[in-house]
């Protein structure tokens, strides 16, 4: 048998050809292992087809649609076009056809009160000439006839907003003076469940005092009142004094008191916890 050695500093090491090939051949063993493994990696999501689980469809109307007005929100646009359907995850295009009459609900493009696309005019417009913010959009209420502003808005309206990436809508009455903000998403949400429609019912007083009421309805004459988390009033004050607000609920006799908080884009805010007067204390 064939020995190798060495000799380090006195102590002599010998190895045997034996011991070398046992050593090479667990080092073989040890890779054949490590390259099993590798194969037998679980695929990772990202190296799955995707699913198209996803998906938005945008129409591109040719020259000169129709447009009808719906609501004090939306219009309906309609006529030939290219409907295009896309994955959200990959971008893939699934579906890029040219179709006859094509429609789509669209939120209103109001420039002073009138929409420049379709004509439809608001009875009355805010004197306060406020800009939106992204991702907000104002919307004028009516009045009934008895002192009160109202604003009716069906599913079919929140998602147009929705689809316009409006997240907060803000309901204003004739004198701008104090605005209703909701959450397009809850709203949207509630509208759903309820199989209903969902209405703003507000009045300004003088003082800058507002009453607001937030419902939905799937039945004439029926009216449920909404509790929400993201609703809020804005009252457009003063910085300098302190915004101190008592509620008069209409389900109750007591006056609840709140202060509000201040935004730095010129106005107040105090969380809608109800149907009753805001009133303003001075």
């Amino acid at each position: 048998m064939t020995e190798y050695s060495a000799n380090f500093g006195g102590c002599e090491l010998t190895m045997t050809r034996k011991i070398l090939t046992a050593v090479l051949l667990l080092l073989a063993l040890t890779v054949l292992a490590g390259l099993c493994a590798a194969e037998e990696t679980p695929a990772t999501p990202t190296d799955l087809e995707c699913a198209h689980e996803h998906t938005d469809t945008v129409i591109y109307f040719f020259d000169s649609p129709s447009y009808t007005a719906l609501s004090a929100a939306s219009h309906k646009v309609s006529g030939p076009g290219v409907v295009v359907e896309t994955c959200r995850d990959c971008g893939e295009v699934l579906l890029e056809e040219t179709v006859d009459n094509a429609e789509e609900i669209r939120p209103h493009s109001m420039k002073k009160g009138v929409c420049a696309l379709c004509g439809y005019r608001t009875k009355t417009e805010a004197k306060q000439d406020r800009k939106d913010s992204p991702g907000e959009r104002t919307l004028v209420a009516q009045p009934d006839g008895n002192g009160l502003f109202f604003l009716t808005l069906t599913e079919q309206d929140l998602a147009a907003l929705a689809k316009a990436k409006v997240t907060t809508l803000l309901v204003r009455g004739e004198r701008g003076k104090a605005e209703i903000a909701i959450d397009v998403k809850e709203i949207r949400q509630e509208v759903l469940r309820e199989a209903a429609s969902f209405s703003v019912e507000m009045a300004e007083r003088e003082d800058g005092s507002l009453f607001a009421g937030l419902s939905v309805s799937n039945a004439p004459g029926k009216k449920d009142e909404l509790d929400l988390e993201n609703a809020f009033l804005r009252f457009y004050e003063d910085e300098d004094t302190v915004l101190k607000v008592a509620l008069d609920l209409s389900d109750t006799e007591k006056l609840l008191e709140m202060y509000g908080d201040w935004d730095d884009h010129g106005y107040w805010t105090v969380p809608y916890v109800g149907e009753g007067y805001y009133m303003l204390i001075r």
